[in-house]
């Protein structure tokens, strides 16, 4: 069937519109999204914190930095707790002067430590009685538990702890002390019989 020419006319204007129509559409989406794009904010500056733009391994790194300095510190304050304090050093030291003064010779403070009866014989050189008493002292010496320690009465001072109280003013003397530390004067000449049975009476 043969169109006439006015319907083909108008068959080709309607496609041209369409053609038309559809590019003006094409164009105005190309230029909405170009608009969209052009006019997108830029990422706020403070989303990107230090946090954000490390790596993961970095952030690892750094964790594993901070946990062994703090266990390094924990075991630095533990050993410093477990270490023994040191003493602080004195400005000055003592001097050392020898042994204390017990207010009685060495031999002596044995004999007493040893709860030992102590014969003490004083005497001055040159006197009838001081020899005689020198016998009966030399008679008890060696005795069984007994100690006997002979000076002159010029050294009475050295006693003072045992003798101080007693009062001794002549020569010769024996003072006797037994295991209690009780001491017992005898002033003057005593005979060899008498000194042996005192000196038994205080074992």
């Amino acid at each position: 069937m043969a169109i006439s020419r006015p319907l083909l006319l108008a068959l080709i204007a309607a496609v041209l519109a369409a053609g038309t129509f559809l590019a003006t559409i094409g164009a105005r989406q190309d230029a909405t999204d170009s608009g969209s794009k052009a006019v997108a904010p830029p990422k706020s500056t403070e989303d990107a914190t230090p946090d954000k733009l490390a790596s993961p391994r970095k952030l690892s790194k750094a964790t594993q930095d901070a946990a062994e300095s703090k266990s390094a510190a924990a075991a630095t304050a533990a050993a410093a707790e477990s270490a023994p304090a040191k003493p602080a050093k004195p400005v000055m030291q003592p001097r050392r002067t020898g042994k204390a003064d017990t207010g009685v010779p060495a031999p002596v403070e044995r004999a007493l430590a040893d709860k030992q009866v102590l014969v003490l014989f004083f005497r001055q050189a040159g006197g009838a009685d001081d020899s005689a008493t020198a016998d009966a002292v030399r008679d008890v010496r060696g005795t069984k538990g007994v100690k006997v320690i002979s000076d002159v009465l010029a050294n009475l001072p050295r006693y003072r702890s045992l003798v101080q109280a007693l009062g001794i003013a002549q020569a010769p003397t024996v003072v006797i002390v037994d295991r209690k530390r009780q001491a017992r004067l005898v002033e003057g000449y005593v005979d060899p019989g008498t000194l042996k049975q005192l000196v038994l009476d205080a074992r």
